[in-house]
């Protein structure tokens, strides 16, 4: 959008989210920018007869949303891999398999997504390496957390070969010391690291359509976590006028070094596409028994898995700071949260651009509820892993704990800014689930019927906010994001439903109808 266009836009509702003007019909925006707020006839005589007419009447419209915790591109290429979320049983997986082995070749690396380790006890590894027929496989679970390998596939990577345990992840191994295939947290990386790896085209073309599925969800900005390969793709997009996202990127903890070298700070490069924090693991996750525990989980013996010592992160983040470099650290069990709040108090913020952050916070013991909120530090959560995690969680923690799982309102009550996402692609990126988790609290099956911990649910609004100004306050830019205030960049979508007034039930079904971004209108369902 040019600085001489202007461009008025009249909703059925426009929720702007600013304290002076929460809710108006009409607004006008020039340069990509909103210029001003108002009825019909206020934006009509300040644009008068040169600004041009976008009329999205009835629907409501909101802040365009932010997905704070998706791996843009693993999930763009995910978004063709094989599905097993749907396999109630082994002999349904093995049948998965066995097809997809039959229509490749032999040197094939054949990856599933979804897998339920719950159903391994139905099959043995023999099993597995019949339905392989020679190929590579792995069995991805849902969480990203563990996967089982068949036989071949290990013996590609050398796991046969008695290779160790990595720090922070494990390899199951039988009586005998046999490696079963299961490989638990960082053991994992190295079936990502030793399969073939997608070409630059590909991989162009996977993120161009999974930009073009978020605009249909009405995301127009979101905080992802990947290498720098990633981060110089988007770049390239940004330089070919083809990003049509704002893209906050994180870096693996492993790239510390070459961001330090290179002088790079968070908040640094454009309005598009800019550098967010150092990504570090503390823990694990709950469907792979490997997020950190202060007590055994329920139905082992076992506390998790520690990913990296207290020691370690403490340096690492002490120098991260010191180079302009603002934390974000993966917290899921009670004890990875407290040890991860000690870290980031003692550390302090020391005028970072961008705030330290905690991804999941999924298992908060009461007396740590408060604690990021007095430090400063950002809650970045996916309430959509209700959907999945309830049952779960009640059978690994138990009620006591799970009294602190996805404390929502309490860490809202507490002051805490929350930053909502999907962690895509654990979960899909469809901002509607995440809605629905925190208003229903009951999972995919209904579960319970009357919420879980119903106490701890957000309004429609807490969410919307969420999704917009909290992934703004963490992306250090609340003087521009988040909002639809004068100045503040023309982000939004409008809505078929009011979300942030819907009740539960009707979410699902709502649809965005248009999404705009800098002004510039990149998805309209009556063009789909």
């Amino acid at each position: 959008m040019t600085s001489e266009r202007l461009l008025a836009v009249r909703a059925g509702k426009i929720r702007t989210l600013d304290p002076e003007r929460p809710e108006v019909d009409s607004l006008a925006i020039r340069a990509g920018r909103i210029l001003g707020l108002g009825s019909a006839e206020e934006i009509h005589s300040l644009v008068g007869g040169s600004g041009e007419w976008l009329d999205l009447r009835p629907a409501t419209v909101v802040p365009g949303l932010t997905d704070s915790h998706i791996h843009l591109i693993e999930w763009a290429l995910g978004r063709t891999v094989p599905d097993l979320s749907r396999s109630g049983a082994m002999d349904q997986v093995l049948a998965s398999v066995r097809d997809q082995a039959e229509s490749v070749p032999r040197e094939t690396w054949l990856e599933f997504k979804g897998w339920d380790p719950a159903l391994r006890p139905e099959a043995g590894l023999a099993d597995l390496d019949a339905a392989s027929q020679g190929r590579a496989v792995a069995l991805v679970a849902h969480d990203l957390h563990s996967g089982w390998l068949n036989t071949e596939a290990m013996r590609r990577l050398g796991i046969l070969e008695n290779r160790s345990d990595p720090p922070g992840g494990a390899v199951e191994r039988d009586a005998d010391g046999r490696p079963t295939g299961l490989l638990k947290e960082r053991a994992l990386d190295w079936w990502y690291e030793g399969r073939p790896r997608p070409s630059d085209a590909e991989r162009r073309a996977a993120l161009l359509q999974a930009q073009a599925a978020l605009h249909r969800l009405g995301v127009t900005a979101v905080h992802s976590v990947e290498a720098p390969e990633s981060f110089r793709l988007l770049e390239r997009l940004e330089l070919g006028g083809e990003l049509e996202l704002r893209v906050l990127h994180h870096f693996p903890q492993r790239f510390i070094d070459t961001l330090i070298e290179c002088g790079i700070a968070s908040g640094f490069g454009s309005e598009r596409l800019r550098v967010g924090g150092i990504k570090y693991f503390s823990d694990g996750a709950l469907g792979s028994r490997t997020a950190w525990m202060l007590e055994p989980y329920e139905d082992s013996e076992g506390c998790g898995i520690l990913r990296l010592e207290p020691q370690e992160l403490a340096a690492d983040v002490e120098r991260a700071l010191a180079a302009g470099l603002s934390a974000t650290v993966h917290a899921i069990g009670d004890a990875a949260v407290r040890m991860v709040l000690d870290t980031l108090e003692s550390a302090g913020s020391g005028g970072l651009a961008i705030p330290h952050r905690i991804e999941h916070l999924q298992c908060v013991q009461r007396g740590d509820l408060a604690r990021a909120a007095r430090s400063g530090i950002v809650a970045s959560m996916q309430p959509s892993h209700l959907l999945t995690d309830i049952r779960l969680a009640e059978e690994r923690w138990g009620p006591e704990r799970c009294r602190g799982t996805m404390a929502l309102r309490s860490l809202l009550r507490a002051g805490t800014v929350l930053a909502f996402g999907s962690d895509a692609p654990v979960e899909e990126p469809d901002p509607r689930e995440c809605f629905y988790a925190a208003l229903a609290r009951r999972d995919r099956s209904g579960y319970p019927s009357d919420g879980w911990f119903p106490d701890e649910r957000l309004t429609g609004l807490e969410v919307l906010r969420g999704y917009t100004e909290g992934p703004a306050v963490a992306a250090g830019d609340a003087d521009r994001r988040g909002r639809l205030s004068p100045g503040h960049h023309a982000d939004f979508c409008a809505w078929d439903i009011d979300p942030a007034a819907a009740a539960a039930e009707e979410i699902p079904s709502g649809k965005v109808l248009a999404t705009v971004v800098g002004g510039e209108v990149v998805y309209r369902a009556d063009a789909d």
